[in-house]
């Protein structure tokens, strides 16, 4: 980019706003992803243990990591990213109880805060929270942006 001309500022700023979104993209997200996954193992699955033959039909749940395995990274608008699970809630297992809200990390969101219907002594596991204060001090993520930024805009900064 460094080596282009622009006639005009909104010009520049477009193709600095496209740039921005490919190091969010191509740098950042994968670092992200890999920080929340950490904190979906740690603060989700390793603080819990599922109870023999303590589910609702008496059998034992089995864990299928599905909230690893489901993150992805969905672009807001062109400078936010979010990073989330698209797992969702097993369907219903009693009549009249369900998980409406399907909607990308409704269920990360649903085990921050404990509040978990017919799963009795549910208990708030903030991944997401502690995903998002690690990001914001992380100095992966650092280095990711000012990697971005010298490989798509050819100048070096300092974060």
């Amino acid at each position: 980019m460094a080596d282009r001309f622009f006639s005009d500022w909104e010009s520049l700023v477009s193709a600095v706003d496209a740039k921005a979104t490919q190091i969010l993209q191509r740098d950042v997200a994968p670092v992200a992803e890999d920080i929340l996954k950490k904190h979906i193992k740690s603060d989700i699955y390793d603080v819990y243990t599922p109870k023999p033959n303590g589910w609702v039909n008496g059998t034992t749940y089995q864990r299928r990591h599905a909230l690893e395995q489901a993150v992805t990274t969905i672009v807001q608008d062109k400078h936010t990213i979010l990073v989330t699970s698209t797992a969702t809630a097993s369907p219903a297992v009693l009549s009249g109880w369900s998980f409406h809200n399907r909607y990308p990390g409704a269920f990360l969101k649903l085990l921050e805060v404990g509040n978990m219907g017919i799963w009795r002594g549910g208990f708030p596991r903030p991944a997401v929270t502690n995903t998002q204060n690690e990001i914001d001090t992380s100095q992966e993520i650092k280095s990711a942006i000012q990697n971005g930024i010298q490989r798509e805009i050819g100048i070096c900064i300092e974060i």
